[in-house]
């Protein structure tokens, strides 16, 4: 494990499990109930899912590292905007900066436009 230090650092630093030494254990881990994993010399790919979904996250590229090194693929969601719809007024997630309706209004808004366009091309051809 190549950053093996920046781990152990973020997790003296940043996990709430990790009490040092107490109990007759050398760095300990109340989620585990014992020494925490990445203290330990014997495992060289340590996991923790406290940690993985908990600690880690914080440091950006350490995470990235840290799913390379275990062919982990990591997914990220990205919060979808709130907005407001124009017609109905009731708040929604927009798929996209441009979506300004929400689905039952978006639906009758294009109902409309081929309506309006329909009447200009008749009008055309009349």
């Amino acid at each position: 494990m190549q950053n093996k230090s920046k781990i152990k650092q973020l997790v003296k630093n940043n996990c709430a499990s990790y009490l040092g030494d107490k109990h007759g254990f050398s760095n300990y881990c109340c989620w585990k109930d014992g020494s925490c994993v990445f203290f330990d010399n014997e495992n060289p790919l340590p996991s923790c899912r406290y940690f993985e979904n908990g600690v880690l996250p914080t440091d950006e590229k350490l995470e990235r590292e840290y799913m390379l090194e275990r062919n982990m693929h990591v997914e990220r969601q990205i919060a979808k905007p709130k907005v407001n719809c124009k017609k109905c007024g009731t708040t929604f997630e927009a798929n996209s900066n441009r979506q300004h309706y929400c689905g039952k209004c978006d639906e009758n808004n294009k109902k409309d436009k081929a309506k309006l366009r329909m009447r200009k091309m008749r009008r055309k051809q009349a």
